[in-house]
């Protein structure tokens, strides 16, 4: 618990020392990002308004794969995941960040994979569900 403390400590400080301050925005094209870029923009800080819209970002894909998985009850992966109403945006972002950190070699893989792989560890289905 103490090392993932300590790395989000880590990417906080790079991130509010090379916080961009910049009013533009930040293109992100979800089909390039890699879990670790994922990882690295939902640790931004809210001390600075870029970190804000990186928070933002994150949670809304999350939330994006969240809903897309809900959405596919045919899908191979439905099965395996069992998502409970009532689940904030930030709630998925946190079960996002805690997974992430432990699973530092999966980093390269897409982040929509790591995503649902971290959905399904914080959610499996039991036999009666």
């Amino acid at each position: 618990m103490k090392i993932i403390f300590y790395v989000l400590c880590v990417f906080t400080l790079v991130n509010i020392v090379f916080a961009d301050e910049k009013s533009t925005r930040e293109s992100h094209f979800p089909q390039q990002m890699t879990a670790q870029k994922l990882l690295t923009t939902c640790s931004s800080s809210y001390m600075t308004s870029t970190g804000r819209q990186r928070q933002t970002y994150c949670s809304g894909f999350i939330s994006g794969v969240e809903e897309s998985t809900r959405l596919q009850v045919k899908a191979a992966i439905a099965p395996k995941i069992c998502l409970p109403n009532g689940k904030t945006s930030s709630q998925y972002r946190d079960i996002y960040m805690q997974y992430a950190s432990r699973k530092t070699t999966e980093l390269s893989k897409p982040a929509a994979l790591v995503v649902i792989e971290a959905l399904r560890d914080a959610f499996p289905c039991r036999l009666n569900d």
